[in-house]
């Protein structure tokens, strides 16, 4: 899968993530692949993305094509952005929602972190809307990730550190993520 740290500390929101595409049990490294970044610009803020190849080419399509549906300010305009995606999602990409017959709502398939000046956010597949103080992580590395941020959050070390500490212990210990790594700084 993927990693993706984002954290707040000093006036600053970093959000790093790894660069290794995973298409089933074939691994790709960013040496071979162009678009291998999973960090997304869009109206002031950065996305960064993990899961399906698929879902990250439809953000990048919106973004490019319909990039006023992205409001990103705050956990409610977020979750308003999540349901306008949802649908086009369902209309104009034809995503497959159903996941498990006990799910309490149609999954999006969409899982990210986003930064900006308002915040850390994540967002989960089933639109579920998160602001974090500190730090988080997700990804299939998260509890390497959450660990290593841990470990070093209450040292005199930056935000950028914090979120790359997180990405290399993902890429050391998880084989679904790897260097290297890609880092983006807001100062807030």
């Amino acid at each position: 899968m993927s990693i993706v740290c984002g954290a707040i500390k000093n006036n600053e929101i970093a959000i790093s993530c790894d660069s290794q595409a995973n298409f089933g049990s074939t691994k790709v490294s960013s040496e071979h692949l162009v678009n291998s970044s999973k960090l997304y610009h869009v109206n002031g803020s950065i996305m960064g993305i993990v899961g399906w190849d698929a879902i990250s080419n439809i953000i990048e399509h919106l973004i490019v094509n319909k990039k006023e549906i992205f409001q990103l300010d705050n956990r409610m305009d977020i979750y308003s952005t999540l349901i306008k995606l949802h649908e086009s999602f369902k209309d104009d990409y034809f995503i497959e929602t159903s996941e498990e017959d006990d799910q309490p709502v149609e999954s999006n398939q969409l899982d990210a972190i986003i930064i900006n000046k308002n915040g850390l956010f994540q967002i989960g597949s089933y639109r579920e809307v998160n602001q974090f103080q500190t730090y988080w992580a997700i990804g299939s590395g998260k509890r390497f990730a959450l660990g290593a941020m841990h470990a070093i959050y209450s040292s005199d070390v930056s935000a950028k550190t914090i979120v790359e500490a997180g990405v290399k212990a993902s890429s050391e210990f998880d084989d679904g993520c790897n260097l290297p790594l890609l880092t983006e700084v807001i100062s807030i």
